[in-house]
């Protein structure tokens, strides 16, 4: 993995000819195929002819053994050896593989044209959409080919492992901000340099690799445009990645700016004044105007006590961080201070040194460098640009909704808008299938990089295409095209898009599996048995809910799956079709052998509210099945009150009260003491008319509980009650009601004393 960021091994020597021929003829077909992958339909010939292309040239490059290429930036490498000519079309791809973060690339013998496209389909998507998903390597291990293998680039492990050390890792660095005289570093190489910002010291490193690889080439005035090009680049990458967190990151290199050697420090800051890239010019001056009066007083402190505090260097590095003379006043005093503190006792060199050094220091202007024509000019043209920059004819609303006209989404959105309008106007049935053809091979790619609101835009067509077009041929053609569609891994593309919380997004898949229409169901229910995350596991349930009567056929697929999770599942998505029809699949779910699928069964019948779902709850209390019961009365205990009031009501008059059962209605009685609706009072009235004569002393128990829960409940209606039980009910019944009639008398009295 090395490979991707280092230099050849030296004495490595080139790529033999005969190898470097054949990667490149490898790498010039791959380019080829990679085009004609995003360009043309799957059974396009010239894809075809390509992809047969491709195959054999990497049979040849490989040479009857695994190809193992290491990718650099912009090219390719064998056994640590590169092309001796670089060859464009191996820049290119190498490329493309360094922009999705691949570090190695291997292709074994044997490998077929369809392994190919697959693979090139999707090497073209945008690595920022491969990103989002896990990046190019997750993406094609999920397709289970082993015959083309990626290895990712770990760029933080790289710092660690590296067997070079923090050095090599620097060198490496370096190498990426010389190549070619341009600046070019990856995010992720700029994202690792985060870690000199602990310690602004550190970027000394980076310094010394640029200025030890400038050096033999003669190019030393290289160095200043790397140096300030690396700290801006660490700067932009701040500001794309947390712009509210900018300010600390651009104080941080201001920091490390301060800390560079007087030589390079010097040019650096002349980057401002003499660079042909204005941008580059405003960041260094930014920069500089945030290094602290501490950190310069810290600089000339250092110099004066190394003896070089009269240097024209450390001057002109002076005037440039502080060019107010108020303030260069103010600084050499503080470092004069500095020094004094940190050495042991006065030393008279010293004060001389400082004598002279600031006769130097507060003497120095730049003036005499710049005539004054051209100094009035810079500042009447950086007075100008300020003028320009702030008086702005569009506003911030405005570019930014122009920026959405043109970005990958809505681009992509046109095209298929774009298509269908082609598909609408064509009523030649052979090249309506040629640009339908070409819409599904659209809609493969928007699936992968999970653009829904572009594939509902072509699978809605099709449909319209399907149902109510005039000919019959592209009626039949469309129902062909929306069935081929649903390829094995359709749905899971589909699925992998669904952690979100965007509804937009989930209501696009939603409209994108309507339209194709109940052939998605089986392919739905398949995915969600082997679905564990429970978000994209709520919007297949929604999804399948969306087809009506047609989705319970899944809900009959999940509830015999052999995976207790995907039968929880089931019952879901039961819930979701609601009504009566889906309570023999519920009831049947109650004998599960797994107590949570018990649970949700239970839960989901009592949401029915209906007399029939409470008596099958009821028959299933009366079984001699204890596992059950308690999964059942766990499920009625825990519900709140609004939502267990009916259920229990229905259950305190309707299921028997005998054995075991007895204990269940002394919970019932309690409970629905405690929740005291108009429902509660009936159902306790119900239980004061129940006669067991051979059961007396239980039935008399069970009595006296009502009783307390009534008096408990202590409305009108309730009283009621308690008054017909005093006078009509058994003799036990008649006490206990009287004394609670008694109580409640003697508490309303004390009220109203108290009042």
């Amino acid at each position: 993995m090395s490979e991707a960021l280092s230099e050849p091994a030296a004495g490595a020597g080139p790529m033999p000819p005969d190898l470097a021929n054949r990667i490149a003829a490898f790498a010039r077909a791959c380019r080829a195929a990679a085009r004609a992958v995003a360009l043309y339909p799957s059974d396009h010939p010239a894809l075809a002819a390509t992809l047969e292309a491709v195959t054999a040239a990497a049979e040849e490059a490989a040479g009857g053994s695994a190809l193992s290429l290491a990718v650099l930036p912009d090219a390719l490498m064998v056994d640590g050896r590169r092309m001796l000519k670089p060859d464009p079309a191996a820049a290119e791809i190498a490329g493309l593989l360094h922009r999705h973060q691949v570090g190695l690339f291997s292709v074994h013998p044997h490998t077929t044209p369809e392994v190919w496209r697959l693979f090139l389909a999707l090497l073209t998507l945008q690595p920022e959409q491969a990103r989002l998903r896990g990046g190019l390597s997750r993406l094609w291990a999920s397709e289970g080919e082993t015959r083309i293998e990626l290895r990712a680039v770990n760029y933080h492990e790289l710092l660690r492992v590296r067997s070079g050390g923090e050095r090599a890792t620097w060198e490496a660095i370096a190498a990426q901000c010389l190549e070619g005289l341009a600046f070019s570093l990856d995010d992720a190489i700029v994202e690792m340099l985060f870690g000199v910002l602990d310690d602004s010291s550190r970027i000394a490193g980076v310094v010394e690799a640029i200025e030890s690889r400038l050096a033999p080439a003669g190019a030393g005035g290289q160095t200043p445009a790397v140096v300030v090009s690396l700290l801006q680049a660490v700067a932009q990458f701040a500001a794309a990645s947390d712009p509210e967190g900018i300010d600390p990151v651009l104080d941080a290199l201001a920091a490390a700016m301060a800390r560079l050697p007087l030589d390079t420090l010097g040019p650096v800051i002349g980057v401002s004044r003499g660079s042909n890239r204005a941008g580059l010019a405003r960041f260094v001056e930014g920069l500089t105007r945030r290094v602290s009066d501490g950190a310069i007083a810290a600089l000339l402190a250092a110099e004066v006590r190394g003896g070089r505090g009269t240097s024209p260097a450390l001057a002109d590095a002076f005037c440039g961080l502080a060019p107010d003379p108020d303030r260069r006043a103010a600084i050499v005093t503080l470092a004069r201070n500095l020094a004094a503190t940190s050495e042991d006792a006065p030393s008279p060199s010293l004060a001389k040194a400082w004598q002279q050094s600031e006769a130097v220091l507060l003497a120095y202007s730049d003036r005499k460098f710049v005539s004054d024509a051209y100094n009035a000019e810079l500042d009447r043209l950086a007075g100008r640009a300020v003028e320009l920059d702030d008086d702005r004819t569009d506003s911030p609303s405005l570019i930014a909704a122009w920026r959405e006209t043109v970005g990958e989404d809505a681009v992509r959105l046109l095209d298929a808008a774009l298509l269908a309008d082609l598909l609408r106007l064509q009523p030649d049935l052979p090249h309506w299938r040629d640009l339908a053809a070409l819409a599904l091979q659209r809609l493969s790619v928007l699936l992968v990089v999970g653009d829904f609101p572009a594939a509902v835009v072509l699978a809605e067509t099709l449909r319209a295409h399907s149902n109510n077009h005039t000919d019959p041929g592209i009626r039949a053609a469309a129902e062909e095209m929306l069935q081929q569609v649903l390829t094995p891994s359709t749905m899971r593309h589909v699925a992998s898009h669904l952690d979100t919380r965007d509804r937009p997004v989930v209501l696009a898949a939603q409209r994108f599996c309507a339209a194709i229409g109940t052939a998605a169901i089986g392919p739905l229910a398949d995915v969600l048995t082997r679905e564990e995350r429970s978000r994209p596991r709520e919007h297949l349930i929604s999804i399948l809910a969306g087809f009506g009567a047609a989705g319970r056929q899944a809900a009959e697929q999940l509830r015999r799956s052999p995976n207790a999770a995907v039968r929880r599942t089931a019952v879901q998505l039961l819930r979701r079709f609601g009504g009566q029809e889906a309570l023999p699949e519920l009831a049947s779910l109650l004998d599960d052998i797994e107590p949570r699928v018990k649970r949700e069964a239970t839960h989901a019948i009592a949401m029915l509210g209906s007399e029939a779902a409470f008596d099958v709850l009821a028959q299933a209390l009366t079984r001699d099945d204890e596992v059950t019961r308690s999964a059942i009365l766990g499920v009625l205990w825990t519900l709140p009150g609004e939502d267990a009031e009916p259920v229990l009501s229905h259950l305190a008059r309707h299921a028997p009260c005998r054995g075991s059962m007895f204990e269940v209605h002394a919970r019932l009685v309690a409970r629905l003491g405690m929740i005291g609706g108009a429902p509660s009072v009936d159902a306790l009235a119900a239980v004061l008319e129940r006669r067991r004569f051979w059961e007396r002393f239980r039935m008399a128990a069970l009595h006296r509980a009502a009783i307390d829960a009534l008096g408990r409940i202590g409305t009108a209606g309730a009283r009621a009650v308690l008054e017909a039980a005093a006078g009509s009910g058994p003799r036990s019944v008649r006490g206990h009601a009287r004394a609670r009639l008694a109580e409640s008398a003697r508490r309303a009295e004390a009220g109203e004393q108290t009042a």
